[in-house]
Formats: structure tokens, sequence, C-alpha cells
């Protein structure tokens, strides 16, 4: 039995600095993540927080309180990561960590994304009996 395949989709900014970072060690940029990760490093600390206290655990990005949940909303209704950052009033390289960490945890965001609608609709239709 052996290590179970996973996949992961690196949006092209993220590719690209780590080809760059790769090249001045002459490696492979996906071996070079492997290596990073391996390490222990953790490429959105201090970037994607979460505590308890706020937005309720969600992950946001520090010292913003904008979930990356929002950031995600905005770009599946197809804003470019530009046109997200001017409505946020965030740094565009915090909109593309935001995506980065989505695509590295894109079940915990998508249970994050569903539950909101699930939620939205209740609160605007009003929660229907069961039975």
């Amino acid at each position: 039995m052996g290590t179970p395949m996973i996949t992961v989709e690196i949006p092209a900014n993220v590719y690209a600095r780590l080809q760059t970072l790769a090249t001045r060690e002459h490696a492979d940029p996906i071996e070079t993540l492997d290596r990073l990760v391996a390490a222990g490093a953790r490429p959105f600390a201090g970037v994607i927080t979460a505590d308890p206290q706020l937005r309720g655990g969600r992950p946001i990005i520090a010292g913003t309180g904008v979930t990356v949940r929002t950031v995600v909303g905005h770009y599946k209704l197809g804003l470019t990561p530009e046109e997200i950052a001017d409505q946020t009033e965030l740094d565009l390289a915090l909109v593309y960590a935001a995506l980065a960490y989505y695509h590295l945890n894109r079940s915990e965001i998508e249970a994050d994304l569903q539950a909101n609608a699930e939620e939205a609709v209740k609160q605007e239709f009003g929660a229907a009996p069961h039975g």
C-alpha cells in the first residue's frame, strides 16, 4: 500500500514564486513545495488566521476581519482578484493569499460556503418546521 496521491491546484502566481525559488535552488517547484511543507513551513502563517473569537473561527485575512469565504465568494461570482481587492479594500497580495489558502483547503471553505448559503436561505424565508 503506497502513499495516497493528493492533487492540489496551485494558483499561477504562487506557482511562479515557487518556480523562482526552485530555480535558485536548482530544483523542481513541486519538490521545493514538498520540502518546505515537510520542514514544517506554514505558508499562510501570519497572513491567514483563525480565532474562535472572530467570525466564528473562520479563516480570515489577518488584521482585516475579511474571511477567506468572502474572497472566494466574490471570486466564484466572476470577479477578478483585482476587482476583489478594490471591493474589499485589500492589497492584491492578500486576495491571492486567500485564494491560495482556498485551493489548499478547498473542502473546508466549500463546506463553509454551503453552510453560509443555507443560513442565508433560512434567514430570508424563515426556518421551515420539520416533519
